[in-house]
């Protein structure tokens, strides 16, 4: 039995100079992800902030997350965490539950396909919840527009929350472009099946769409927020102009009928 545990401990991790530094027995690797051998298991690092560990103790894992630390950004302070299982039993086809995967053979590229897949999940529920936290922040004004027929917050503070609602869409767009299908399963029927049934047990596909339905939920919103803020400043605007003109005419028939 394969134990792994994912945490997402940063927003990112700076895995290129973690390479360039760290000595450790390194298997696989390219621009967004770190796979060693670590102990009698295996660690998988990825670039948006989440590590993986395969049959590594608690105490080991501890000690790599204080190492890897240094090379987070943005690090967490409540990380998420899932955990999943890889059992070896007597079954033809790959056999999938909602924690656990068993199969015939357990080898490398099973357990980096199985963290993978892990770490992709894991990820999906952060950014999930960082969505939805701008989703509901939108809902709210929307609801002083119901209840009040204007927004109750200020240009620079709704500005501000525009530049907070672009950010993590970008940080999101950035980091979860990257969910791909490993190259190793496209050589191997076997590693395919294991593959494929694991985005099914995570719906990978389903919450990504989740995901982006709701962020261009949060963008339409906003785009209706700056076109009303936008109109009350022409309004405004329009308003100067007209006082002024009125200082104006009020200047000129006081200057004819007083001098």
């Amino acid at each position: 039995m394969i134990k792994i545990i994912a945490y997402q401990i940063a927003e990112n991790t700076n895995i290129k100079k973690f390479k360039a530094e760290y000595t450790g027995l390194l298997i696989n690797s390219n621009s967004f992800e770190l796979f060693y051998k670590y102990k009698d298991g295996y660690v998988f690092i990825l670039n948006y902030g989440v590590v993986v560990f395969a049959n590594v103790d608690d105490i080991q894992s501890s000690a790599f997350i204080s190492l890897l630390t240094k090379y987070s950004v943005n690090h967490l302070e409540n990380r998420l965490q899932e955990d999943f299982l890889i059992e070896k039993k007597e079954v033809i086809q790959p056999e999938f539950s909602y924690n656990s995967l068993s199969v015939s053979e357990i080898n490398e590229d099973v357990i980096r396909i199985a963290m993978l897949q892990v770490a992709q999940s894991l990820a999906l529920d952060f950014y999930q919840e960082a969505a939805q936290q701008l989703f509901d922040d939108s809902v709210n004004l929307t609801n002083q527009l119901e209840e009040f027929g204007r927004l109750k917050i200020s240009k620079r503070n709704l500005l501000k929350f525009i530049g907070k609602t672009l950010n993590t869409k970008n940080r999101i767009i950035d980091n979860l472009y990257l969910f791909d299908t490993p190259s190793v399963v496209w050589e191997n029927e076997f590693l395919g099946k294991v593959n494929d049934g694991l985005t099914q047990t995570f719906d990978i596909s389903i919450r990504f769409r989740e995901l982006e339905y709701m962020l261009k939920r949060v963008e339409s919103n906003l785009t209706v927020f700056v076109e009303l803020t936008n109109a009350k400043e022409s309004k405004r605007l329009e308003w100067i102009v007209i006082v002024l003109i009125f200082i104006e005419i009020l200047h000129l028939f006081l200057n004819r009928y007083f001098n």
